[in-house]
């Protein structure tokens, strides 16, 4: 019995412990607040301060929380913030800009048979500007006032405000009264006021809500906040009044469904930085002037691979720029130098998504040829691209012979080849120990295409004697002088060694082997003409013995006979 007690303590214990810790309302006062577990503000209230969300805990608002300006909400990674409620700054500096063709409506129900509206300006109209107001059949004439009077029925009527002004005068509306029945007055806020073809702004935020752990909105209001999303924050079925533009850092990811945000800070209501996360789907912005969201990129660095490119940039940014420019001595090209260039991706106020469809042109022209690539423009902070560069190779130098004879020349065989990505037409020069030697052509011209070789023929001259050995090496244009070693082997080609001799020494060699031919000649004709004449002296012999024998014969045969 006293185990099944000491359990059941154990597990209330274990139970009530889960509960999150609630907190009635947000803390008044000018001081700063920490939440350390997990926290419910249930009960409205007035946060003036600095609100800490620690890592490991949350907190939940149901109700509504006034902030006074220059509060601050930090949530940290590892925290959550879940707004169910109403977060609303409560110093508000609002204003309506104007457009060549805005309206306004009102309608204050049937409070007296007319009174006079005043609208308020945030400066003085230019006298020179156009700007017409028209109300019913009235026409009033604003140009050179810094607010305007006019008379308008309060009978339960809309009353519609029309307005015809200059497109390049920028006029905003501080606030719309009407005064009727004496001393009563009704003031319209601009956030209060409905409008077409005009933007709620906002010229400051109440306070600053930054999200480094999560933040949920849900069916929930967040006024005058500038919220800022390093980490994950979602927004379903709330409205934010001027809150914009929300910031979505690099890391930090928004997604927004079936919400409306009016009255932004800028000229867009979300930013998503750099690789910013963003879903926006089925959710309304400020419209007109204002786009629904960008995706704005922190630079525009493009890193080549050579200085001195010839950079052509076109459809550049949020309106499609064009222009030339040149990298550095590091070979980099900054195409992002307005806030406009880096504007990549972007939903304008009347819901349309546009993305950018920029082309870049790396070119470099030098002695060899010129050497280029098209690519869309990268949309990313930070890309590096490689111009197809020739690699010429000198392979080989192939001499006729070893010896040679000053003040006339040798042919050699030249084999060049390009194993790079682009063709090219190079220009190659000899050497012995560094100087410049004569050869027939002076400057060897070569047109290859990738992965093409060639074999050249080619004469050298010498004018002194001695060992020579020739090397060849390819002429570098000065533009691609960073790239040396990136398009040919700069050591060259070396041939085998030369003897270069003077003729005179070479011609006595020739006599030495000359005579030795003639006196073998010579001696062999000798030869022959000895062993001719002998046999011819003793065929001679040979004949008179035969003729004196036949003789003899002859002489016995007529003896016989008588």
């Amino acid at each position: 019995m006293r185990q099944a007690l000491f359990a059941t303590i154990i597990l209330l214990v274990a139970t009530f412990s889960a509960i999150p810790l609630t907190s009635a309302t947000a803390p008044s006062g000018d001081s700063d607040e920490t939440i350390s577990s997990a926290t419910i503000w249930d009960e409205d209230g007035i946060l003036n301060g600095t609100l800490l969300v620690e890592s490991g805990s949350s907190l939940t608002i149901n109700s509504n929380v006034s902030v006074i300006s220059g509060s601050s909400i930090m949530v940290e990674d590892g925290a959550s913030l879940t707004l169910n409620g109403n977060l609303v700054g409560a110093e508000l500096d609002s204003l309506i800009r104007l457009q060549y063709d805005s309206s306004l409506l009102f309608n204050l129900g049937d409070v007296a048979e007319s009174g006079t509206m005043r609208i308020e300006f945030d400066h003085q109209i230019p006298s020179e500007f156009l700007f017409n107001i028209t109300v019913g059949e009235e026409v009033t004439d604003a140009s050179g006032e810094e607010f305007v009077d006019i008379t308008v029925p309060l009978n339960g009527d809309d009353i519609y405000v029309n307005f015809s002004i200059s497109s390049f005068s920028t006029t905003h509306i501080t606030s719309v009264s009407f005064a009727h029945s004496g001393d009563t007055v009704v003031t319209f806020s601009p956030q209060e006021m409905n409008y077409d073809s005009a933007s709620l702004v906002w010229l400051s935020s109440s306070f600053d809500l930054n999200v480094l752990g999560d933040f949920t909105m849900d069916s929930a209001t967040l006024d005058g906040a500038d919220l800022n999303c390093l980490g994950q924050c979602m927004i379903t079925n709330s409205q934010l009044t001027g809150s914009a533009p929300i910031n979505i850092q690099n890391e930090g990811s928004l997604s927004i469904s079936e919400s409306s945000i009016s009255g932004s800070r800028t000229d867009e209501d979300i930013i998503a930085h750099d690789a910013a996360g963003l879903n926006y789907a089925t959710s309304t912005g400020t419209g007109g002037d204002t786009d629904s969201w960008i995706r704005l990129l922190s630079e525009r660095i493009i890193q080549t691979n050579s200085k001195s490119v010839n950079v052509y940039e076109t459809g550049i940014g949020y309106g499609d720029d064009s222009r030339y420019d040149i990298t550095n001595e590091s070979g980099i090209v900054d195409i992002g130098g307005s806030e406009f260039r880096r504007i990549v991706e972007w939903m304008d106020g009347d819901g349309l998504q546009h993305i950018e469809t920029g082309v870049l042109t790396f070119t470099i022209t030098s002695g060899w040829g010129v050497f280029n690539t098209t690519i869309a423009a990268p949309h990313t902070p930070y890309a590096e691209i490689n111009i197809p560069l020739p690699y010429i190779s000198i392979d080989d130098i192939d001499l006729e012979k070893d010896v040679a004879n000053v003040n006339e020349s040798i042919g050699f065989m030249l084999t060049v080849s390009n194993t790079g990505a682009a063709e090219a037409t190079a220009n190659i020069r000899c050497y012995v120990n560094g100087e410049d030697v004569d050869t027939a052509p002076s400057t060897i011209t070569v047109t290859l295409l990738p992965g093409e070789n060639k074999k050249t023929p080619v004469s050298w001259y010498a004018y002194d004697d001695g060992q020579k050995i020739l090397v060849c090496k390819a002429l570098i244009p000065n533009i691609l002088e960073d790239l040396s070693e990136d398009i040919t082997n700069t050591e060259g080609a070396s041939s085998q060694e030369v003897s270069w001799i003077y003729k005179e020494e070479a011609a006595d060699a020739p006599l030495l082997i000359y005579g030795t031919v003639v006196v073998a000649i010579l001696g062999g004709l000798w030869f022959y003409t000895r062993n001719t004449t002998d046999s011819e002296m003793e065929l001679e012999s040979n004949v008179e013995e035969k003729q004196y024998v036949e003789n003899i014969e002859e002489i016995t045969t007529e003896s016989d006979d008588v």
